[in-house]
């Protein structure tokens, strides 16, 4: 910037604060507002975002909870059906083994019987 003139100094120290304040007032009244107003905005969009992944981490979560107790009650109701049904065949098998071996001490009888019976009546006519 030049000297000051003593004959101009007025002039050049009146558009000096006439743009000085200009600058000032546009800065201050359009170009700051606007750019703390994106500011905010992108502050709470953020924040918005934040707030949406922490829900969907809460829901996967909560998800991942439930399944993991669903797969718990699902391998304790697994476990005791097929205890349950262990049980209920050998019982089972149990009871047929008695069964049958009681048939066969009858059948085994029954046929001794039938031989020996044979046994006598070829005997008898021989």
């Amino acid at each position: 910037m030049p000297q000051f003139d003593q004959f101009s100094f007025l002039n050049q120290v009146a558009f000096f604060l006439f743009f000085f304040f200009n600058f000032y007032f546009f800065i201050s009244y359009f170009l700051l507002p606007t750019i703390s107003s994106n500011i905010k905005f992108r502050k709470k969009y953020i924040n918005s975002k934040i707030n949406e992944k922490t829900l969907l981490n809460l829901e996967i979560k909560n998800k991942q909870i439930s399944y993991t107790n669903l797969f718990k009650d699902f391998s304790n109701y697994y476990e005791t059906t097929l205890n349950q049904n262990i049980l209920n065949y050998n019982i089972y098998k149990n009871e047929y083994l008695l069964k049958n071996s009681l048939i066969n001490l009858v059948y085994v009888t029954k046929i001794k019987n039938l031989f020996n019976k044979k046994f006598i009546l070829s005997k008898k006519y021989l």
